[in-house]
């Protein structure tokens, strides 16, 4: 799981005047699904449920109709010398 928050410097500008800071920020980053190795989709998410996200929306997208459906569920992370995870 990726970090749910990140550090961002911000301006905050009031009567009194302009000041910076750091400030914490929720994290948002790309998801994408992937059916039989195929993408299917590519989602922005803050990071953590993962595969409960995939899972419904595969299910409000009709691509799946119930968890009997659903052979496996993992995360990718290398591509073979065809390009494939």
């Amino acid at each position: 799981m990726g970090r749910v928050t990140v550090r961002r410097p911000v301006v905050r500008v009031r009567e009194q005047g302009v000041s910076r800071r750091p400030d914490a920020l929720a994290a948002e980053e790309p998801l994408e699904i992937r059916v039989d190795g195929k993408s299917l989709a590519v989602t922005m998410r803050t990071p953590g449920h993962d595969v409960e996200l995939a899972h419904g929306f595969l299910l409000t997208e009709g691509v799946i109709t119930s968890a009997d459906d659903i052979a496996t569920a993992r995360y990718c992370d290398s591509l073979d010398d065809a390009g494939r995870n």
